[in-house]
């Protein structure tokens, strides 16, 4: 994934701007955080063709998205597991 490409910087805005700067994570316990990082629900090194769909995305802070990684193995934690599970068990397929 190229996080510098034209291409990513363009969703990352609009992901941003979607969710008027805020981190959903925090606010579903009603905190107010802006948010500095676009996360992939379901990442995209294993789903490539959702790593530039709006709907794959997640804007949040940069602990709540330490949270979604484990960072040894560069896999997703139980906390990201549970983001995808929560986010895609009641959406339609997401198109790319």
């Amino acid at each position: 994934m190229d996080y510098k490409s034209m291409k990513w910087k363009k969703i990352r805005a609009k992901a941003l701007r979607r969710d008027e700067y805020l981190c959903r994570e925090c606010k579903r316990y009603g905190k107010t955080t802006l948010a500095n990082t676009v996360h992939h629900i379901k990442p995209a090194s294993k789903y490539p063709e959702l790593r530039f769909n709006i709907n794959n995305l997640y804007s949040c802070c940069a602990n709540c998205h330490n949270t979604f990684h484990d960072r040894n193995t560069d896999g997703l934690t139980d906390k990201g597991l549970q983001l995808v599970e929560r986010i895609y068990k009641h959406s339609p397929p997401v198109l790319t």
